[in-house]
């Protein structure tokens, strides 16, 4: 409208230097304007997992899961401190079929996109979360061999991962030679579980994980110890 009228408009614009830090204990702007910022976020993930799910709601049976995902994305980020989940890890989320452990994962990944758009200017790919199911992954082994999981494994390749449906793969044979891929994948993982982070979901239960460890073995139950936090999705199917 007033582009194509003849009164005259003022124009403001800002521009963020890239060599300042924007932290709440960094920023004397960011401390003063702390409550829309923080609401600007909030909304922003729960946008994220709108844009995967569109009925998607935040109620009693989820609040708290949220809010915990929510503290666990910006700690891991240096931006908060460490809420109820650890920040050095990264997230198996676990349930019954039909709870949203999938749509978790996904809006967690396009809201990781959001803040490297946002917050970094596209300089932070490396905190954006690629998903793969696991049954992709035992394909692809399948088709191309050992060879195919070094995307996922070599540590000059391997970035964050997210593993869609643990437990749901087949084993796996290339040319007669046979492999359990999840477990091979989490294992390669774990040497680098300071660099890269791991995510999944799983219907197995983890509170008793004996399904879990019967599949890929003691040795890897042990180690997912140390590269999740074990997060139970509860509250029934959400599928409608």
């Amino acid at each position: 409208d007033y582009i194509n009228s003849d009164k005259p408009f003022m124009v403001f614009y800002a521009t963020v230097s890239g060599h300042a830090g924007y932290s709440f204990s960094e920023n004397a702007m960011a401390r003063k304007h702390k409550e829309e910022i923080e609401k600007f976020w909030k909304g922003g993930f729960v946008m994220s997992l709108q844009q995967v799910s569109p009925n998607f709601v935040i109620d009693e049976r989820n609040r708290n899961l949220i809010g915990a995902i929510y503290t666990w994305i910006w700690s891991n980020l240096g931006r908060f401190p460490p809420g109820v989940l650890d920040p050095h890890k990264g997230l198996l989320l676990w349930g019954e079929i039909g709870t949203g452990k999938t749509t978790l994962l996904k809006g967690i990944q396009r809201y990781l996109a959001t803040i490297n758009q946002i917050a970094y200017g596209f300089r932070a790919s490396n905190i954006c979360i690629e998903i793969r199911s696991a049954a992709e992954i035992a394909l692809r082994y399948s088709i191309d061999g050992i060879n195919a999981l070094d995307y996922w494994t070599d540590r000059n390749m391997a970035g964050n991962l997210a593993i869609d449906e643990i437990g749901r793969e087949e084993l796996s044979k290339h040319f007669g030679t046979s492999c359990n891929v999840v477990q091979t994948v989490l294992q390669l993982r774990y040497e680098q579980r300071h660099n890269i982070l791991t995510l999944g979901s799983t219907n197995m239960d983890m509170a008793h994980p004996d399904e879990f460890r019967e599949r890929y073995g003691d040795y890897i139950m042990d180690r997912a110890k140390e590269m999740f936090n074990f997060v139970k999705v509860g509250g029934g199917s959400r599928r409608r």
